[in-house]
């Protein structure tokens, strides 16, 4: 008596296997692609927010004296996704926790305009920006125009590992009147460079943890 073979084949099996790995892998990698996108776009939302909100809040005020990240989380200018507990912290904490899309750090400062003291303007800082993401963040149109408030924008390149302390170099040179460089770049409204050339950005974002800050007025 013969009897009917069913089933697959060890090859079948392995070719099945094959196509399913295939798919994954793609998959995977266009999950992350999107991703990557949505978290860009949203630490664009993020600063378009902070710093339309700030201007807001001191619209009233001689100079943003005082603005630090404390002070942000507690007269609530931030996205609700960007901290924790607001309860706890301290209007003058400099060193309180906020977050961006790239669970990256961010320091939020008070800069100058035409002197490193006269507070005049105000500083958004963010770190932990991967290489792609940080051209087609610095090469967004900010609004180069007076009301926009932008007055410039710095980049600064960070392979992985970069130094903790990153962030804040970049928004402490930033904030200075005449800054010097931080081994980045800082393009000005007054000088005509924004919004950012890709040509320039692309020199620059390196690596998976690079830092744009932003100088508003």
């Amino acid at each position: 008596m013969r009897f009917n073979e069913q089933g697959r084949s060890m090859i079948e099996m392995l070719g099945v296997l094959a196509i399913v790995g295939v798919l994954s892998v793609g998959g995977i990698a266009g999950y992350s692609k999107a991703m990557n996108k949505f978290k860009t776009n949203k630490l664009i939302e993020q600063v378009n927010m902070i710093s339309t909100n700030i201007r807001t809040l001191y619209s009233s005020q001689k100079s943003y004296d005082g603005l630090v990240n404390g002070a942000a989380i507690r007269t609530g200018v931030l996205p609700n996704e960007m901290y924790g507990d607001s309860a706890s912290v301290n209007a003058s904490d400099a060193d309180a926790a906020i977050t961006n899309a790239f669970a990256g750090n961010v320091v939020i400062q008070a800069g100058g305009v035409k002197e490193n003291t006269d507070s005049g303007a105000f500083v958004i800082s963010m770190d932990k920006i991967p290489e792609a993401a940080c051209v087609s963040i610095a090469t967004t149109e900010w609004g180069g125009d007076a009301g926009g408030g932008l007055l410039a924008i710095e980049i600064l390149g960070g392979e992985s590992g970069a130094a903790d302390d990153a962030v804040s170099t970049a928004a402490d040179d930033i904030a200075a009147a005449d800054p010097q460089g931080t081994g980045g770049a800082v393009y000005t409204i007054e000088d005509g460079e924004l919004p950012v050339s890709v040509v320039n950005a692309a020199g620059i974002c390196e690596g998976a943890e690079n830092v744009i800050a932003w100088k508003y007025m």
